[in-house]
């Protein structure tokens, strides 16, 4: 008998001598209360599964061989995996489910980096699907259950399930090199992990996504599971879907510095002078107080944080100088550059079919590790996915009917500074006028075209381009976004161009292209059950970093009224740090009677109506 073998029996002794010694325990002082919580819980736990389990897939190429796990995160079929499981199986393939059906997955985007990818699973529009969890509220001791397709146990497609607790989390395991494959800020469980639960998820008791399963420590070559395994939180995942819906293949963000835990301090150790970090003002020996909002204990806490964001994040610091005055700086991520796969080499043998096929697979993923990092694929796939989040926006929507009339205090600083009242109809026409430090202003769009309207006699056209950088036309279009979907529309086409921080949400950023490929941001928050978060606009600007000297709109505090989702606070903000210029604070909001317009009489009701509302509010 082998030594390992001999420890193992011992192990069993020892577990079945205290599980004896416990249900006698337990059996003298426990009551019929006590057993009745015992059951609850215990259904508690069957109904997760019950429910968790149709979400889970099977991963398979497209011979139907391999194994490894996914789940399915959208009822539309969007789903979760890991890069590596992608790796073997190829961009397209198979995927088994509970209900015993197969259906076909083609890849999306993938992070190499994080070990995550996004496939999309066809066949039904009412997959069965799971939330994600808040993974920053995992602690040591939740209850965790892994759910996925272990030595491609799943003959019937219904996911093998293995239960056991959160042993760790803020875990860093570093990668395969390259910058590939590192888990940061991970959970460790002691849930069996094996090989092929890759890509499988890691459920809480509520049946919520915690992480998705990807790495296990092992012995004897990979085969023996020692109660070490690793899943990526969901926050990391969060962060990285809108680029990854984008099509993207997706690098990890880096300061292009580094910071060392000295004398109770964790200080600046290095640092390129010519980064964007250097340039916004930190230098070595500063000290790193906070990040990303969170106070930093140690340089490894500050690893695993930045490890979960991907490049172009707008990152915040807080940092002390060496005299005591602490600066609040906020630059974007800069990429960790992966290395570049060399395509197969060509051999004199003519392969087999078998051969041929794997070789297929083998150029078609270093085609796709070839690309470059941070750009948009495959543009349909984008647009199907840019229409997928403003549907995110229009399923939430109300039924805005009639004209509504929002009147608004412009205050800077808290100082009242003026009055703005914007008029718009349910096709998308609206009006705008009041005066913002003495200075009148009047703005009209007809459903074609922008006009300012300063001069009731002679109204002057403005271009697309005056149109973006207006900030009352620009806010009256966001209403109307939050009401119509397609509020933005006259702007451009929308596409997904990726992951991005807005008011402090996580958010995908829709750029509107125009056709002289003149651009326009809007921010849509992401979709997250776990935090009750539903899809909004959360800013719009002409440009990325909300730097041109008019800046852009936040949007916040929704309201609705008699079929009117209206944000009471828009806020006015220049800068990647969003720095306050002035706010729109709504007093009224009132639903023009008998005002229901049609595309040929919204335009002139607002315009007729215009003194009288302007007049009536002084």
């Amino acid at each position: 008998m082998s030594m390992q073998l001999k420890r193992a029996f011992v192990k069993i002794a020892v577990g079945v001598f205290f599980l004896t010694v416990l249900q006698k325990a337990i059996g003298q002082e426990m009551t019929p209360e006590d057993r009745q919580l015992i059951r609850q819980l215990e259904q508690k736990r069957i109904l997760a599964i019950e429910h968790a389990a149709p979400s889970v897939i099977a991963i398979y190429g497209d011979d139907r061989s391999g194994g490894g796990s996914g789940v399915v995160i959208d009822p539309s079929g969007i789903a979760l995996t890991n890069h590596h499981v992608i790796m073997g199986a190829g961009i397209s393939g198979w995927g088994g489910m509970a209900d015993g059906k197969m259906y076909r997955w083609h890849l999306i985007g993938t992070d190499p980096g994080g070990d995550v990818s996004v496939i999309q699973m066809e066949g039904r529009d009412d997959f069965p699907f799971t939330h994600l969890a808040d993974s920053d509220k995992v602690r040591v001791g939740d209850w965790a259950l892994a759910m996925g397709n272990p030595f491609v146990l799943t003959e019937d497609q219904y996911p093998t399930v293995t239960l056991g607790i959160v042993s760790g989390v803020q875990r860093y395991q570093p990668g395969a090199g390259n910058n590939q494959l590192v888990y940061g800020n991970c959970i460790q469980v002691d849930s069996s992990i094996n090989p092929g639960n890759s890509g499988g998820p890691l459920f809480d008791l509520n049946a919520r996504i915690m992480g998705i399963n990807g790495r296990g420590s092992f012995q004897d070559r990979g085969r023996v599971n020692v109660g070490l395994g690793y899943a990526i939180s969901a926050n990391q995942i969060k962060n990285f879907l809108p680029d990854l819906l984008a099509t993207k293949l997706t690098e990890h963000g880096s300061l292009d510095a580094n910071f060392s835990n000295r004398g109770g301090k964790v200080v600046c150790s290095t640092i390129n002078e010519l980064s964007r970090i250097a340039q916004a003002g930190l230098a070595l020996g500063d000290e790193l107080l906070e990040f990303e909002g969170i106070p930093i204990n140690s340089a490894n806490q500050f690893t695993n944080l930045i490890c979960t964001l991907p490049a172009d994040w707008p990152a915040r610091l807080r940092i002390r100088k060496a005299d005591g005055t602490e600066l609040l700086l906020t630059v974007r991520l800069l990429g960790l550059p992966y290395a570049r796969p060399k395509p197969p080499p060509e051999t004199e043998k003519p392969p087999s079919p078998e051969e041929q096929k794997a070789r297929e697979r083998q150029r078609q993923m270093v085609e796709l590790l070839r690309a470059d990092p941070g750009t948009v694929r495959n543009l349909p796939l984008n647009q199907r996915y840019t229409e997928w989040f403003i549907y995110q926006i229009k399923r939430n929507q109300p039924i805005a009917e009639d004209v509504v009339r929002i009147t608004d205090e412009v205050l800077r600083q808290k100082k009242v500074i003026g009055r703005l009242i914007t008029t718009l109809g349910a096709n998308g026409r609206f009006y705008v006028e009041g005066e913002i430090e003495g200075r009148p202003l009047a703005f009209e769009y007809d459903g074609t075209t922008f006009y300012n309207c300063l001069d009731e006699d002679d109204k002057t056209e403005l271009s697309l381009t005056e149109a973006k950088i207006t900030i009352p036309i620009v806010q009256a279009l966001g209403i109307s976004f939050m009401n119509r979907g397609s509020g933005f529309s006259p702007l451009g086409e929308p596409q997904l161009d990726g992951s991005d921080k807005a008011n402090g949400l996580v958010s995908a950023r829709i750029k509107f292209l125009d056709s002289d490929q003149d651009w326009f941001y809007a921010w849509v928050s992401l979709p997250d059950e776990s935090k009750d978060i539903t899809p909004s606009l959360v800013r719009a600007s002409s440009e990325k970093d909300c730097d041109h000297r008019r800046g852009g709109v936040v949007f916040d505090d929704y309201r609705e009224q008699d079929g009117w989702l209206v944000p009471h606070r828009r806020q006015v903000v220049a800068g990647l740090g969003e720095e306050e210029l002035f706010v729109f604070e709504t007093r009224k909001v009132q639903i023009l009677p008998n005002a229901r317009p049609t595309a040929t009489n919204a335009s002139e009701h607002i315009k007729s109506s215009r003194h009288y509302f302007w007049e009536g509010s002084r």
